[in-house]
């Protein structure tokens, strides 16, 4: 008898036809399998990130509990003593606590004693008492804060039509950021900013006075206080509002697709935005976290787009790359910081205000 020998080409054969099917009936009918994926607790960065800096009494309390916390590593710390210590209501003590617990900045010490203002900071309130104290150093962060934080308590002072002493600002909730206190020439920095932009309008008697400066919300301040935004993003906007074209000994020229364009048929150039930009950049390159390499570089390639934005005749060519430079030495800066961001977009609300795009 013969012995049986297998054919191994029709079976190989076979298998993969059996494979073809198995394949197209997954993609027709595919298995899906329920998966329970249990929620992970939050990241400390990103409940750091929703912050309370601009709350004057929790910050406050916050960096006060990390102060106690390493004088007194585990024991637990008496909401009620820093509300007694600041004047407040006591009944304020309970829900101050319940506010940094919600957060996850602190564990509410709850015994049969019926106290329930004794707190310990968590590793999350720890992280976030930290970042505070990087952001009362940050000024441009306190910048920005100074801006939006005195108009809006100017509008509320004033009603929109009332002159109001405005270094009383100074016993406003809003002069705090990030548990710190703004100076007086932060708070008159911020002042003068605004004043230029047209938000709030500066009274003219005796404006070198600091013992009396009164100002008054503007109706372009009054439409940033009600636009729900920040004065950085007010001023933006208004920039995009239209696509501008600047041409060079040119008439009768029709450019743009929007509905709204405005159109500059001048013989002149105008780069001042990219200017302001370039002096702005300078004046907060010290707080960006670069390197001295990179800060060096940096105020290098500001130098020439001042120079080429102070050009006469200006060569747009020379400043658009003298600004990509800029903007290039920026983007080489990796530690994010609040300032680092807010010049980015300052930067291109400048080029667009100049190139139109």
């Amino acid at each position: 008898m013969a012995a049986f020998k297998p054919d191994r080409r029709a079976i190989e054969k076979m298998q993969k036809e059996i494979a073809k099917e198995f394949a197209r009936a997954a993609r027709k009918h595919p298995i899906r399998v329920p998966v329970q994926v249990d929620t992970p607790e939050a990241a400390s960065v990103s409940q750091a990130q929703a912050g309370i800096e601009k709350d004057p009494h929790l910050s406050r309390l916050l960096v006060w509990l990390d102060d106690l916390a390493t004088l007194q590593p585990g024991v637990a710390a008496d909401v009620l003593t820093y509300v007694d210590s600041e004047g407040l209501p006591p009944t304020e003590a309970k829900s101050m606590a319940l506010q940094l617990e919600r957060h996850g900045y602190v564990e509410i010490s709850r015994d049969f004693s019926g106290r329930d203002t004794q707190v310990f900071l968590t590793e999350d309130g720890l992280l976030a008492a930290g970042q505070l104290r990087t952001l009362q150093a940050d000024s441009v962060a306190r910048f920005i804060h100074a801006c939006d934080a005195l108009l809006h308590w100017l509008f509320e002072t004033s009603r929109g039509r009332n002159l109001v002493e405005v270094l009383a600002f100074v016993e406003a909730p809003g002069s705090y950021f990030a548990g710190d206190s703004l100076s007086v020439d932060e708070i008159l920095g911020a002042l003068e900013h605004l004043d230029q932009r047209g938000l709030v309008s500066r009274a003219p008697e005796d404006p070198s006075a600091t013992a009396s400066i009164k100002a008054q919300v503007t109706d372009s301040g009054t439409d940033c206080v009600l636009s729900g935004g920040t004065v950085s993003d007010y001023l933006s906007r208004q920039q995009r509002a239209g696509d501008t074209y600047t041409f060079n000994n040119s008439s009768g020229i029709v450019a743009g697709s929007q509905q709204s364009v405005v159109q500059n048929n001048t013989t002149g150039f105008d780069a001042s935005a990219l200017a302001e930009f370039a002096s702005l950049v300078r004046q907060f390159a010290p707080t960006l976290g670069a390197s001295p390499d990179q800060q060096d570089a940096l105020i290098q390639d500001v130098e020439v787009l001042e120079e080429a934005t102070s050009a006469e005749p200006a060569e747009p060519g020379r400043i658009r790359a003298a600004y990509l430079r800029v903007q290039e030495a920026l983007g080489a800066i990796t530690t994010t910081t609040a300032g680092l961001t807010m010049l980015a977009q300052q930067g291109q609300s400048a080029y667009q205000a100049v190139f139109g795009s």
